[in-house]
């Protein structure tokens, strides 16, 4: 798994929760790192975490990088930046993760994507395999009812970090 964000403490915390749960995790520091690093380690790396907001070459950049090299994995945003849910999706990421992160959620997510990949081992055609998820921020609260109604097993609220 690659981990790439600028926020040392959130690159930390993240690193920790998923050692913690038996993944072997690569972090960096900015999308130049992550690019240079998925492409001398990708045989190693099965799925991206990926911040938007981060110096050298953005969240955006970076990912059409990654993608390019290979357009089969997950690939999840991690951002605090508001909006960001039709340009995920019409990139063709798998998760949009809001900050605070919402960690029993981005658990849960990981381990089912890291599932449905290790269940599809077809040749690639290059097209994305994953269905599109929004992982609200931890505590979010809709101000509209039929929001609740309607919410993915991925919006509960959670631990903040």
């Amino acid at each position: 798994m690659l981990v790439a964000d600028d926020d040392e403490s959130v690159r930390e915390s993240l690193l920790k929760l998923l050692h913690g749960e038996g993944y072997q995790v690569v972090s960096v520091a900015n999308g130049a790192e992550a690019v240079e690093t998925f492409r001398l380690e990708q045989h190693r790396i099965d799925l991206l975490l990926v911040d938007l907001n981060m110096p050298l070459k953005n969240g955006w950049a970076t990912l059409d990088r990654l993608i390019e090299v290979n357009p089969s994995l997950p690939v999840l945003i991690v951002t605090g930046q508001p909006n960001q849910f039709e340009l995920a999706e019409a990139a063709g990421v798998s998760a949009l993760v809001e900050k605070p992160i919402d960690v029993p959620a981005l658990l849960l997510l990981i381990q089912k994507l890291l599932a449905g990949r290790m269940e599809s081992r077809l040749p690639r055609t290059g097209q994305r395999e994953f269905p599109f998820h929004h992982l609200r921020a931890a505590g979010y609260t809709s101000r509209y009812s039929w929001a609740e109604q309607n919410a993915s097993p991925y919006s509960h609220g959670g631990l903040n970090e």
